[in-house]
């Protein structure tokens, strides 16, 4: 007999609240699958199912917030009518929401990220799939609607907005202030700056500094060279037609 899909995502859902729990209580290291599978109802064999092991089980949880922001953003009426700020703001404060029930499991994590060995900073970018193509879509639509303009190296943007999450992430979890006051003080300013390099031409003009610098210093380099080794003449020219096409 076949198992349905939703059937399939209750029972994940179901092992996952139980392994949250289990990991709150006892620790990432001393929290068992095997406990974690009694806790959820469900036999040996059927967590390994699903979680081979203890570190899918996180990449896990952290792909279902992602999806549970999601789908809070698709539910807001008018969110479309919302700045990219305010778009890319709700979307950091709406998964902070999420985490809140779950503070203690989140701290664990970034433990394991950030002090110890367990666990490395960039294996969570396989779960970040759906968090940077929202990013994407949003810088998009403000590109479109002429809200801003399109910066260079566009594509890397939503990478980089997901190291800055990283970033509000480890503040908040060492927020000690009265309603987290600190980590939305921290929220909105940063924002504001992202927002201010991204409406202005800094970026732009960054990117025009980098390549002049890029073609007299390399290129003169290479001229150094291109005396006694005609590769690098090759090299040379090859590279600045490239350049001047930028």
């Amino acid at each position: 007999m076949r198992v349905s899909q939703s059937v399939k995502e209750e029972t994940k859902a179901k092992i996952l609240a139980a392994a949250v729990e289990l990991i709150i209580t006892k620790g990432f290291k001393n929290a068992s699958m095997r406990e974690m599978a009694k806790n959820a109802g469900v036999s040996n064999p059927t967590i390994y199912n699903y979680f081979p092991t203890k570190e899918k089980i996180l990449y896990a949880y952290i792909e279902a917030k992602h999806k549970e922001t999601a789908k809070i953003l698709e539910g807001i009426e008018d969110f479309h009518t919302y700045t990219l700020r305010e778009q890319l703001q709700t979307l950091v404060e709406t998964e902070l929401e999420l985490y809140l029930e779950d503070r203690e499991f989140i701290i664990e994590i970034a433990d394991m990220v950030f002090h110890s060995s367990g666990l490395r900073l960039e294996t969570l970018y396989g779960q970040n799939s759906l968090f940077t193509e929202m990013v994407a879509d949003m810088i998009t639509i403000a590109i479109e609607a002429e809200e801003i303009a399109e910066p260079p190296f566009g594509e890397y943007l939503p990478k980089l907005f997901w190291d800055y999450y990283i970033m509000v992430v480890a503040y908040w979890i060492k927020d000690d202030s009265e309603m987290f006051e600190n980590s939305t003080q921290f929220i909105d300013h940063s924002m504001g700056v992202i927002e201010a390099l991204l409406q202005s031409s800094i970026l732009n003009r960054a990117n025009d500094l980098g390549m002049f610098l890029f073609k007299t210093h390399l290129l003169s380099s290479l001229e150094k060279f291109s005396v006694k080794k005609t590769g690098f003449a090759k090299i040379k020219r090859k590279l600045r037609g490239v350049l001047d096409d930028q």
